[in-house]
């Protein structure tokens, strides 16, 4: 028996988190994975020709400059990096016409003007309400164990808290139509509101905010998004810990109570003298545990898990020159956008693709977004080369079969490329080297965590999001068997490639073992009335250029008295005041990437120095 501080189950992105973390606060830790290789959701691989690199699951990592594991972790040390495009998402119409959203708010309000000034007007407040005023609190909730319904109310105060939690009453398409009015730009947010592969039901509308805040922060991992797992596997065995792959746990070993060690399919035992954790779904770690050591109603509901009633299909293809798309005469800049979302013409289209998904048809209208990563990052493709991808919304099984994937995969990837040619002019025969078919089948294939293809190990609905992921008793990682932990994508606030729930079991596991922390933990949630005060000034300096200029106070002598330091008092009270997180706006890494928007010349010569302040933090 090899015996270890701490045995984690499986070696995607949380597990590894988890494992990195503890493993800096001097424990020895082992992570076992059932597969050859690492990662799970964040895999690389060339399934078409050498050279080309393709991200099988995760490509887009959403607002990842402000994941405290960047600086906590120093993942640059270990081979880690990102680019942040700056021309973000675009989205393709057939008539020619297309929205382009960028780095820099001016441009993305000027394309969104084409179709409607209301549209662009709204996008801005959306703006500096939720990616800049609300970002240290989206930073606390999502690095913070879920918080009930009635407790995370009281923490929150004033009119843009309440209008944050007014989202809780809409679904994914009620909730784009409270904000926007043009049917293109509609169009375009509910199909960016499905890239998280959320459920469109009432209450559904909650995410809305927090995926909001990231539209203009999309990350691309430098060399495939294999590269992530990587950094950590190298940090973790920098400190003495290990991953074991091939490593199939049947069973978790628990004694008088206790979860103590984990036992392989081949019979070897790994022992965790203080805990193990599990990085796998909630319901197969219940089943391996022993579901009567689980409450009865936690039973229920984690073998009622729901999966989700839709996933991806994913065509590949090796280029040799990259996607030329026809709206390009409309706006040049869509020929630079790193997230590119088309199939869809309208509302209605993006209504009829999921309910088709949810009656388990093959989508009569197929939309999705993809992108041509060798644009951005040369390494994902030889010279010469590109390599791109599409990933339009798909059902698990095809009339009820899913192996109607496997008999009939030529047929659907035609299908799949008439689509895409639609759009880009140049997807002929003469530029398309190889192309390759990654089907919801195979992803439940390549990742058993993803059942029936579900990319994010269960779907986003609101019984299985917050406090309820999995299960209010289990959310914030503990579980009824002593020393046992869950840090998979099926807890609270997983699902996607930012390492919450592996950082927040660490915290609790450093909580619970007295462990001295030698990172800053994430503050908890909290918005207070100060913290209004301050943004409403954020959005009445947003507006400045839409108003006459002031006359500048004069001095007792009658000269001019230069701004700054008429701020200069303003400037120590804000400070004072201001709601700070330490891993807020910009990490070490991030430094070093093209930098966020820049508001427009003139708010910018008329903006109060305490702004500037606190950008800077």
């Amino acid at each position: 028996m090899t015996t270890y501080d701490g045995v984690v189950i499986g070696a995607g992105h949380n597990g590894l988190t988890l494992a990195a973390y503890l493993a800096r606060a001097g424990l020895k830790i082992a992570v076992v994975e059932r597969n050859p290789r690492i990662g799970g959701g964040t895999s690389t691989d060339e399934p078409t020709l050498p050279g080309y690199r393709f991200n099988l699951h995760s490509n887009f990592f959403m607002g990842f400059r402000h994941s405290p594991l960047l600086r906590d972790l120093e993942l640059h040390r270990y081979g880690f990096s990102y680019i942040e495009p700056l021309v973000q998402q675009g989205a393709a119409f057939r008539d020619g016409t297309c929205v382009v959203i960028h780095k820099d708010l001016d441009k993305t309000c000027a394309s969104l003007a084409r179709f409607s000034r209301r549209d662009a007007d709204t996008f801005r407040e959306l703006h500096y309400l939720y990616s800049v005023g609300m970002r240290p609190l989206f930073t606390s909730l999502g690095f913070n164990a879920p918080l009930p319904i009635d407790q995370l109310k009281d923490r929150l105060s004033g009119s843009q808290a309440k209008e944050f939690l007014s989202h809780a009453q809409h679904d994914l398409f009620s909730v784009v139509r409270k904000h926007f009015d043009d049917d293109r730009i509609r169009t375009l947010f509910t199909s960016y509101m499905h890239v998280i592969t959320t459920e469109s039901v009432p209450g559904s509308g909650i995410v809305f905010p927090l995926i909001f805040a990231n539209v203009m922060e999309f990350t691309l991992p430098v060399g495939g998004a294999q590269t992530f797992p990587l950094a950590l596997q190298r940090l973790l065995e920098a400190h003495g810990g290990a991953v074991v792959t091939d490593a199939d746990v049947q069973e978790i070993v628990v004694k008088n109570g206790r979860a103590s060690a984990v036992r392989l399919a081949n019979g070897e035992t790994i022992e965790g003298t203080r805990f193990v954790a599990s990085a796998i779904d909630a319901p197969t770690t219940m089943r391996i545990a022993g579901e009567e050591l689980f409450p009865e109603e936690v039973r229920q509901k984690l073998n009622g898990w729901h999966w989700g009633n839709h996933s991806l299909v994913t065509l590949h293809l090796a280029l040799k020159e990259a996607p030329v798309y026809r709206c390009q005469d409309f706006d040049p800049d869509i020929a630079q956008a790193y997230n590119m979302f088309f199939g869809m013409d309208d509302i209605h289209q993006v209504e009829s693709c999921f309910e088709d998904c949810a009656q388990q048809k093959f989508p009569a209208v197929l939309m999705g977004n993809g992108a041509c990563n060798s644009a951005v990052d040369p390494t994902y493709a030889p010279a010469g080369g590109h390599s791109a991808f599409w990933w339009p919304f798909a059902p698990y099984a095809i009339n009820g079969d899913a192996t109607e994937w496997d008999r009939n995969k030529a047929h659907y990837t035609e299908r799949v490329l008439s689509v895409w040619r639609e759009y880009a002019a140049n997807l002929g025969d003469d530029n398309v080297r190889a192309k390759f078919l990654f089907t919801p089948l195979d992803v439940e294939r390549l990742n058993r965590n993803m059942v029936k293809g579900a990319v994010r190990m269960g779907a986003y609905v609101p019984s299985q999001l917050g406090i309820n992921r999995p299960h209010p008793l289990l959310s914030g990682t503990r579980t009824p068997i002593e020393g046992l932990y869950l840090c998979g994508s099926s807890t609270g606030n997983g699902g996607g490639i930012n390492g919450q729930p592996g950082y927040i079991a660490a915290n609790t596991i450093a909580d619970d073992l007295k462990l001295d922390r030698p990172w800053t933990r994430v503050p908890p949630p909290e918005w207070r009335q100060v913290a209004i005060a301050r943004l409403t000034r954020c959005q009445r300096v947003s507006s400045a250029a839409s108003r006459p200029a002031r006359p500048r106070p004069r001095g007792a002598a009658g000269r001019a008295v230069p701004p700054r330091r008429r701020a200069r008092s303003r400037t120590r009270a804000a400070a004072a005041q201001t709601p700070r997180s330490p891993h807020d706006v910009h990490s070490r890494v991030s430094r070093v990437r093209p930098q966020p928007h820049r508001a427009p010349a003139v708010a910018r010569r008329r903006r109060p120095r305490w702004w500037r302040c606190a950008l800077a933090r």
